[in-house]
């Protein structure tokens, strides 16, 4: 008997349409455009609440509204960019220089701890044994010097990919209205299959990656002004470069803390000893006990409640199947799937803080639910 695809497709129209769907997000990812993708979700996720906002409220076109959010956002963003990219681009090549220095005055440290304490001196061997550039990173220091400058190099590339996206999305932040109609309309197209069947499942979790994202978002700010504050009174320099780093790793729940520090402790180590890089320990412990114990539970609240050795667990398998992006986003995919797709939770119900047309809060269910009854 022939096989027959279209046969197939018929019967297995839901696993062909959500095949398909994960097959353009692929294509996107194989060919590079995945980060220019997600910039422009972001920051039409970011901007078309305030923007919605500041049209009903003050009765002005949207689409004057937009145009200045969006000129504000430009100007900001260029003028920090201007003046950051220049000081963040000499630090770093001073660091990478340094690097070596800081790791043999490291090693000299442990050498006085291992004649102080000869109890000690088996474990602190094999500390020193993997406090080298090519143990850490797993190549030569010229070699990361050369692949630090290349990288910093392509930053323009970064830059367009940047402002690309933020063309992107105010192209659609000005016409959201009528794309939205546009795509709702669809249900009436011959797409009304692939829409019945993904529509619903591909907001919510576009609303989760984007809420999940945001608050990760506020939370690395404010981790890095605390932690840039503590640097500028303990005197550990490059304040810039650390800051960045800090920040970035910020957006990588649980492990970008251990990521973050450990800089930040090799350079107090090497510019004014290792009781001092104790101070930063200290420093380190108390902004991340203020992101547990108060960020956390009111911005991330019940979205990224989850244990953090299953979010380790979790950034460990994305990393190696998708690398960076794995880490950044594979709580929040992790989520969705768990609660939407696993759990079985309604679609249509609002996540914390979520104001949509699309959806009702939890207690309204509830009630609708006990009036069924």
């Amino acid at each position: 008997m022939a096989f027959d695809i279209a046969q197939f497709l018929r019967t297995n129209k839901t696993l062909a349409i959500w095949a398909a769907f994960f097959g353009l997000v692929w294509l996107a990812n194989f060919y590079g455009l995945f980060g220019l993708v997600f910039i422009t979700y972001i920051l039409c996720f970011l901007f078309n609440g305030p923007i919605h906002a500041l049209a009903v409220k003050t009765k002005l076109p949207r689409t004057l509204w937009a145009t200045l959010v969006y000129i504000v956002f430009v100007s900001v963003a260029l003028t920090l960019v201007s003046s950051v990219l220049p000081k963040l681009g000499s630090e770093s090549t001073s660091f990478l220089k340094k690097l070596p220095d800081t790791l043999e005055t490291l090693r000299g440290h442990l050498d006085n701890w291992a004649w102080l304490a000869p109890d000690m001196a088996a474990p602190i061997a094999k500390i020193k044994d993997y406090l080298s550039i090519e143990a850490l990173v797993g190549v030569k220091a010229q070699t990361l010097f050369t692949i630090a400058v290349n990288s910093f190099n392509q930053i323009s590339t970064y830059v367009s990919t940047f402002l690309l996206g933020t063309l992107f999305s105010f192209l659609i932040m000005l016409d959201f209205p009528n794309l939205r109609a546009k795509t709702i309309s669809l249900r009436e197209s011959r797409l009304r299959d692939i829409y019945d069947v993904t529509a619903r499942s591909v907001v919510r979790f576009a609303v989760v990656v984007g809420m999940g994202f945001r608050a990760q978002m506020l939370i690395a700010a404010v981790n890095t002004i605390l932690t840039a504050i503590g640097m500028h009174i303990l005197g550990i320099e490059p304040v810039m470069l650390l800051s960045t780093v800090v920040f970035f790793c910020g957006l990588i729940p649980v492990l970008g803390t251990f990521i973050s520090s450990a800089p930040i402790v090799l350079v107090a180590v090497n510019t004014t000893g290792p009781h001092h890089a104790l101070w930063a320990i200290v420093m380190i412990i108390i902004v991340h006990t203020i992101e547990t114990y108060i960020l956390n539970p009111r911005i991330v609240a019940a979205m990224f409640k989850i244990s953090p050795l299953v979010t380790l667990m979790i950034l460990y398998v994305g990393h190696k199947l998708f690398g960076l992006w794995g880490m950044v986003l594979g709580v929040p995919v992790s989520v969705f799937i768990f609660r939407y797709v696993i759990l079985g939770n309604d679609l249509q119900q609002c996540l914390p803080g979520e104001k949509s047309a699309h959806c009702r809060p939890a207690d309204d269910k509830a009630k609708a639910g006990h009036g069924e009854k």
